[in-house]
């Protein structure tokens, strides 16, 4: 007969390695009516993080270098990722430190008109 101690750490083993099984990153993904600019076009992406509850976020300001360099006035698509170790962290910090992952792709080009 097992002794009660050993079932409830048994229980407590088995529900951590439960939640570590079914754990997953979230994400949040906004889509325009843009479409990306080609199939083969790297997702652009950058590290971002908020403090305090998300009343100081680094950077304030998202920049994108790389759809200005090609000319284009937007993107197409925007995803917020993080994973189980940047939630851990969340966590343990009572949502003091938040990292996120924050990518992007460019939006295609317009096709130029030729002019009258």
């Amino acid at each position: 007969m097992r002794s009660p101690k050993f079932h409830r750490y048994g229980v407590h083993l088995l529900l951590v390695a439960g939640m570590l099984c079914i754990n997953s990153c979230y994400s949040y993904r906004v889509a325009t009516h843009a479409l990306p600019s080609t199939d083969t076009s790297p997702v652009n992406s950058k590290r971002a993080y908020s403090l305090f509850w998300g009343l100081l976020n680094n950077p304030q300001v998202i920049s994108t270098p790389v759809c200005d360099s090609l000319g284009i006035n937007g993107v197409a698509e925007v995803t917020v990722k993080t994973n189980f170790g940047n939630a851990v962290l969340t966590i343990c910090t009572l949502g003091i430190y938040c990292p996120v992952r924050i990518e992007w792709k460019c939006a295609k080009p317009c096709a130029q008109v030729d002019s009258l």
